[in-house]
Formats: C-alpha cells, sequence, structure tokens
C-alpha cells in the first residue's frame, strides 16, 4: 500500500483487519464458506469485519445473524499521526 491509501480486497480465504499502525491493508475473507459469508463493513466512520451466517433461535427457528470478527474502529485511526 502506498501514499497512505487504504486497499480493501477480497476473495483469498484469509480475512484481513489490521489495527491501527499495522498497515491499511484489508481483506474481507471469502464468500465460499457453507453457511456464512464474511465482509467488510464501513458505516458512520467506522470500518468492520464482519461474518454474516445461519443461526438457529431457541425455538428452532433459522434467521441470518451478523458477528463481528474485527473492529469495528473509527477510520481516522488508521490515518492518525503517531
Amino acid at each position: 500500500v502506498k501514499n497512505n491509501t487504504p486497499l480493501i480486497a477480497g476473495h483469498t480465504h484469509r480475512p484481513v483487519f489490521p489495527e491501527p499502525g499495522e498497515g491499511l491493508y484489508f481483506n474481507d475473507g471469502s464468500c465460499v464458506h457453507p453457511w456464512s459469508i464474511t465482509a467488510i463493513e464501513i458505516t458512520s466512520g467506522e470500518i468492520s469485519l464482519v461474518k454474516w451466517g445461519q443461526k438457529t433461535k431457541e425455538d428452532g427457528a433459522v434467521y441470518i445473524g451478523k458477528n463481528i470478527i474485527g473492529g469495528p474502529r473509527r477510520i481516522e485511526e488508521y490515518f492518525a499521526e503517531g
């Protein structure tokens, strides 16, 4: 990554979510896991690595739910002078 420019990539099967100061390369991982998909979400100035997948409620009902597996972090933290 050059010139302090973030790079968001995907489909390497290896998610990457750096801490501020560790670089600007993010990777959402993969969309081919059985019953789930990982993604990078950017909303309200924050970035997160998430996993959407099939879950089951106590009553047996199936639904799609989200787990945050990286972040959320304020995007501005990645550009703070250290």
